[in-house]
């Protein structure tokens, strides 16, 4: 199910996502998805804005505004600020992105056996990407951590070191 639009992409791991007006938000940690050729972005909801640039509103005349500023007519839009975490191609997981998403691309939630792939590294359990993700703080990789847990029961023990780590932090 398409949650979200990307809007805005200020770096290879950086999106602006409108949320669509009909779906229930997600929260701020959850894994989302982006549908790139032949791979899947695999990204984590950093923030939700709900912003009305109100420096520009007096410089737009009226009758355009519709045009240059629709957010201050429609309340309603909200946006997830999305940070990509890595990639899942066919077989093959990988932390990076070579190639941002394109501006119209659909943004989905990750579903369970897409947990579980991306968490997988020659079929063993994997959260490297955690130390180089740091940035994102310490609530967002907690939300991490329980979502691959509840789709990766094996990873418990692990997780709980992690959890433990990121908590005495």
């Amino acid at each position: 199910m398409v949650i979200a639009n990307i809007i805005r992409v200020d770096d290879a791991t950086t999106y602006v996502a409108k949320i669509s007006p009909d779906v229930n938000k997600q929260s701020i940690g959850k894994l989302v998805k982006i549908r790139k050729e032949k791979s899947i972005i695999v990204g984590v909801i950093k923030n939700i804005v709900h912003s009305v640039k109100e420096e520009l509103i007096p410089y737009i005349e009226p009758e355009m505004q519709p045009k240059y500023a629709p957010f201050h007519e429609d309340f309603r839009n909200s946006y997830y600020v999305i940070h990509g975490l890595g990639r899942i191609i066919d077989t093959e997981v990988r932390h990076d992105i070579n190639s941002p998403p394109d501006i119209g691309d659909w943004v989905e939630v990750l579903t369970p056996d897409e947990i579980k792939r991306f968490h997988t590294i020659n079929n063993k359990p994997s959260i490297a990407y955690f130390h180089a993700n740091r940035e994102l703080g310490k609530n967002i990789l907690m939300s991490i951590a329980k979502q691959v847990e509840e789709q990766y029961p094996e990873c418990r023990d692990m997780l709980k070191l992690v959890r433990k780590y990121l908590e005495r932090e």
